[in-house]
């Protein structure tokens, strides 16, 4: 297995993990827009790293607590669609276990982000979960199949 040091970032960023996600999600620095923020928060809830989520999560609307060593769901790959000063439009796919059968999955979600000092999540807009199929238009909004398209990059 690969050192923290030479593995690649979970957010599909072309950087490795300590260049990219690792110093945020440790505390060291602050991401400096949405977009960073966004990519550290999926890739802390691959490494299971709730006090970051919570921590990163705004306030206002900040859940209690967070249990991320019972999540069973194994995320496979971000694909950022778009990207403002305030917004993140994405897509996570991730699969889940079923009667031995994996299936998988697409979330997509417009998040929002505040900066107070630094950013923060605030919340979720136009939140949607489909299982994928291989013929569907894929969820990035390619316009291509998914089986053309993300499955050859996730799977």
């Amino acid at each position: 297995m690969l050192s923290n040091f030479e593995q690649a970032c979970f957010c599909g960023s072309d950087k490795i993990l300590q260049q990219c996600c690792l110093p945020f999600i440790n505390g060291e620095q602050f991401p400096e827009n949405p977009e960073q923020l966004m990519r550290s928060r999926y890739s802390a809830y691959i490494l299971k790293k709730g006090d970051y989520i919570l921590k990163s999560w705004h306030a206002s609307t900040r859940p209690k607590s967070l249990n991320l060593s019972e999540d069973t769901t194994q995320w496979k790959g971000l694909r950022i669609i778009s990207s403002t000063d305030t917004h993140v439009h994405f897509v996570a796919y991730f699969t889940q276990d079923t009667l031995n059968k994996e299936k998988v999955y697409a979330l997509t979600e417009n998040s929002r982000f505040i900066k107070e000092g630094h950013w923060f999540y605030l919340d979720g807009e136009d939140v949607n979960t489909v299982q994928l199929t291989k013929n569907m238009l894929c969820p990035c909004q390619s316009g291509k199949k998914y089986k053309r398209c993300c499955a050859l990059k996730i799977i």
